[in-house]
C-alpha cells in the first residue's frame, strides 16, 4: 500500500470529521475512524494506518473509548506481527499497552500482545521469545485473559509438538480458572470451562476434558439469562458430542442431548440441532436424531 492511498484516507476522512460542530459527535466519529484505519492495516499489512490510528486517538474524549480504541489499533498490530513473523512489531503492541485503562482493557491487550509473542517465537523458532510469552502471561492482571493466555501458549507449544510444556501450561490455564473467585461473570468461567475442554482433547487427555465439562455445567447452573444459557449449553453439547465421536463413547451422546434440551433460545437451538445431527448421523445414531427433533 503506498503512502498516498494512506494519506488520501486520512485527508478524506478528516475533512468530514472536522465539519462535525459537536465536539461528542466529533469524537465518536474519529474512534469509528481508528476502526477503519486499523481493519485498513490488517487487509494491506501496513502499519502506516496504525500510526495514523495512533494519532486519531487524540481527538477522542472519552478516556474508555480512547483504551478501547488502543486495544483496537493493539489487536491489528498483533496480528500483521503474526503475518509477518515480526518481533519487532510484538513488541511494539507491548509498548502500545501502556495507553490502555488497567483491568479490562490492559488484562485484554496483553493477552493479544502474548498470543503474538507464542506465534512469532514458534514462526522464528525462538526459544527465548516462547519464554517472554509465559512471562507476560503471568503479568495479565484478569484471571480470565491471563488464563486465556496460557491456553494459547499450551496450544502453540501442542503444535510445536512439546507435550510436556503443552500440558504444563494447560494445567495452569485450568489452576487459574479452578482458583478464581474474582470473576464476576459466570458465563466467563463457564466459557472458559468449555475451551479448556477442547484443549485437553486435543493433547489427548480425555478424563481432564470431561471434567471441565462437569466443572462448565456446574457453572451453567448458576446462570439466569435465557441467551447466556443457550450459549453456553450449545456449546457444551457440541464438545460432549465431539469428545463422544472421538472416545467412542455413547453416555457422551446423551448427556449432549440432554444439554440440548437446555438450549431454550431458537437462534442458539436450531445451530445447535443441526451440528448434533450431522454428528449422530456418522455416528449411525439414529434414536438419538429422533430425540431432538430432526426437521
Amino acid at each position: 500500500m503506498s503512502d498516498n492511498e494512506v494519506e488520501d484516507f486520512v485527508i478524506e476522512f478528516e475533512k468530514k470529521a472536522q465539519n462535525i460542530k459537536n465536539e461528542i459527535d466529533r469524537s465518536k466519529k474519529y474512534r469509528a475512524g481508528v476502526v477503519a484505519l486499523a481493519q485498513k492495516a490488517v487487509t494491506s499489512n501496513d502499519i502506516s494506518y496504525l500510526k495514523e490510528a495512533i494519532r486519531f486517538t487524540d481527538h477522542i474524549i472519552d478516556v474508555n473509548n480512547r483504551s478501547r480504541a488502543f486495544v483496537d489499533i493493539i489487536k491489528a498490530t498483533a496480528k500483521i506481527a503474526q503475518e509477518t513473523a515480526d518481533i519487532e512489531l510484538v513488541k511494539w503492541s507491548l509498548e502500545l499497552s501502556d495507553n490502555t485503562l488497567e483491568g479490562l482493557d490492559r488484562s485484554h491487550a496483553l493477552e493479544i500482545t502474548g498470543s503474538a509473542f507464542i506465534n512469532v517465537g514458534m514462526l522464528m523458532d525462538d526459544p527465548a521469545v516462547i519464554e517472554d510469552s509465559k512471562k507476560l502471561a503471568d503479568t495479565i492482571e484478569y484471571n480470565t485473559y491471563r488464563s486465556m493466555a496460557w491456553r494459547d501458549i499450551a496450544r502453540t507449544l501442542h503444535s510445536m509438538d512439546e507435550s510436556s510444556g503443552s500440558l504444563t501450561a494447560a494445567n495452569k490455564a485450568l489452576d487459574i480458572i479452578d482458583s478464581s473467585n474474582g470473576i464476576r461473570h459466570i458465563i466467563y468461567n463457564a466459557s472458559a470451562y468449555v475451551d479448556l475442554s477442547k484443549l485437553f482433547i486435543e493433547l489427548g487427555h480425555v478424563d481432564t476434558a470431561k471434567e471441565c465439562l462437569i466443572k462448565a455445567r456446574e457453572c451453567a447452573q448458576n446462570l439466569e439469562d435465557e441467551f447466556d444459557l443457550s450459549s453456553i449449553y450449545q456449546s457444551i453439547a457440541e464438545v460432549q458430542a465431539r469428545i463422544g465421536i472421538r472416545t467412542k463413547d455413547r453416555i457422551l451422546f446423551k448427556a449432549a442431548v440432554d444439554s440440548f434440551n437446555k438450549v431454550t433460545q431458537e437462534f442458539y437451538r436450531s445451530s445447535t440441532r443441526q451440528t448434533l445431527i450431522n454428528i449422530f448421523i456418522g455416528a449411525g445414531e439414529n434414536e438419538l436424531i429422533k430425540q431432538i427433533g430432526q426437521k
